[in-house]
This record gives structure tokens, C-alpha cells and sequence, in this order.
């Protein structure tokens, strides 16, 4: 399967990263997971053993089982749908440093995994067998709900994933990936007089054309639209976007979702970046 190159500067940029606490209240986005809430994380590193991966490696080889819970804990991973091994395919979500990668979405009913999770660089993850997450479940009721609620965000997210393939056009879906990039990598800067979401890494093109599943020459085309027309700006290893350019995607993001919902998604977006700093992982 297709990989990316990553130098140390890239795959060191990756452990540089928004949390949010558990506290707060952090709208869903698009093509990367949550963060575990902290009882979920102190489950995973209690019983989980760490395995180094290569690029290209799968989580899950093509006879295993999908019978981990799997965090991703260093490098850049892709889960897509389908088989990697009898099924081709081009649209790809994205997994960073300390987000789950696989065996979620079949965890509790055992049934057969509809998708297949790998590496796009080298990088290590967290397996945390299944058997042992609900023993310890069984045991904890809060446990459990908190765990059944982080299980809901990740289906959530990848049907606003699947959502913005399907009904947005690929320029927008661009945007869309910059905003949710920009949320866990980038900063609120004025830039030249204008308010800009500058981040770091950026992705390659091939890789940009597969998340927000795209032709590469579509893609190419709308990413000279966006730097000619001063909305997206390439900073080194990194880029910036024009921080109104954003502004419709959340609002297509917000008008997807439940209105009457107890967590409203709020109209503005950036007070989440304003108020939260990047972390070392």
C-alpha cells in the first residue's frame, strides 16, 4: 500500500497537539479520532503492550483476528475501507499519535471488521486485547459508559467523514481537512493584516487526494485555486489558510448535526484554538 516519506522534523510534529480536556466540550470533526478521555487512556496503557511497525505494515495482518483495541503512539497511520488485501480503494481517514487506529468499530459485537488499518510511516502502536477491556468494563459501570460514549464520537466522526465525501464538493472538503488539521496542529496568527490557521505538518498531495477522496489532478488543480487566490499559503514544512475560509465548512459541520442536541456545536470555531495550547505529547 501507497506510504508517505516523513523525516524526523515531520514525524516530530505529529507529538505536537491540542488536547483537550475532558471537561470541555469538543464538536467532532473529520477523518482523525478523538482523543481517549483520561479513564479510557489509563485502561489502554495499564494493559496494552507496545508494538513497532514498519510503513506499510498493517495493524491487523490478513489472518488476525480484530481482537485489540489499538492506539496509535508514534508515527502516521490510515484506516480505510474495505480489505487491503483483495479490495482497492482510495479514500482514507487519518490516525496521529494518540488517537485509536483500529479494532473499534466491531468491539463489542465480534463481528466480522469492515476495513483494514496500517501505517503511512514507521511508527509504534498500542495493542490492548479486547478480552481485557471487557472483563474490567464488566467490573465498572462508569467505565463502561465512558467507554460507550467514546465509541459513539468515533462512528460519529467517520459519518461526518463519509458525509463530507459524499455532499461536499472537493474544494470544500479541502477547507474541511484544514480546519480539522489546523484544530489539532495549527494556531490563530495575523499574518500580513489577516487572521490565518497556521499548522505544521502539511500532508503531500497524494496523500490530501485520498482523505478527502479526490482526484489527484482535481486536487492539484483546487490547491493552486486556494494559493492563488491567497486562502492557503505554504510555510515550510508547513502551511497557513485564511482563517474566514474555514468558516463555512463548520457551518456545514453544525447545520449536519442534531439541532435540538444537547451539545450544540456553537457557531464560532475559534475560541477552541484560542483557548487551548498546543502539548508535547
Amino acid at each position: 500500500m501507497d506510504t508517505i516519506r516523513a523525516d524526523e522534523a515531520f514525524l516530530a510534529s505529529l507529538h505536537r497537539q491540542r488536547v483537550f480536556p475532558d471537561d470541555a466540550f469538543v464538536p467532532l470533526l473529520t477523518w482523525i479520532t478523538p482523543c481517549p478521555p483520561a479513564p479510557i487512556m489509563a485502561l489502554l496503557e495499564r494493559f496494552g503492550r507496545i508494538r513497532r511497525l514498519r510503513a506499510g505494515e498493517c495493524i491487523f495482518g490478513p489472518n488476525d483476528r480484530f481482537d485489540a483495541l489499538v492506539l496509535l503512539t508514534k508515527g502516521l497511520g490510515g484506516r480505510v475501507f474495505g480489505s487491503l488485501y483483495n479490495q482497492p480503494g482510495s479514500a482514507i481517514a487519518l490516525s496521529v499519535p494518540g488517537r485509536i487506529i483500529g479494532g473499534n468499530h466491531c468491539f463489542f459485537s465480534g463481528r466480522p471488521g469492515v476495513g483494514q488499518y496500517f501505517l503511512l510511516t514507521e511508527g509504534e502502536a498500542l495493542y490492548v486485547p479486547r478480552k481485557q477491556i471487557l472483563s474490567e468494563l464488566r467490573e465498572d459501570v462508569a467505565l463502561f459508559e465512558c467507554f460507550a460514549a467514546f465509541l459513539d464520537m468515533l462512528f460519529q466522526g467517520d459519518r461526518l467523514g463519509f458525509g463530507a465525501i459524499a455532499l461536499l464538493p472537493a474544494k470544500s472538503r479541502l477547507l474541511l481537512w484544514a480546519l480539522t488539521w489546523g484544530f489539532i496542529f495549527g494556531e490563530l496568527e495575523t499574518v500580513g493584516g489577516e487572521e490565518r490557521l497556521v499548522f505544521e505538518p502539511m500532508l503531500p498531495v497524494s496523500l490530501l487526494s485520498r482523505v478527502v477522496s479526490a482526484n489527484p489532478s482535481q486536487v492539484k488543480r483546487d490547491l493552486t485555486a486556494l494559493r492563488r487566490s491567497g486562502e492557503l499559503v505554504r510555510t515550510g514544512a508547513g502551511a497557513s489558510v485564511r482563517s474566514a475560509s474555514l468558516d463555512a465548512v463548520w457551518q456545514w459541520l453544525r447545520e449536519a448535526e442534531e439541532p435540538a442536541a444537547a451539545f450544540r456545536r456553537p457557531m464560532e470555531w475559534r475560541g477552541f484554538v484560542r483557548r487551548y495550547p498546543k502539548t508535547a505529547l
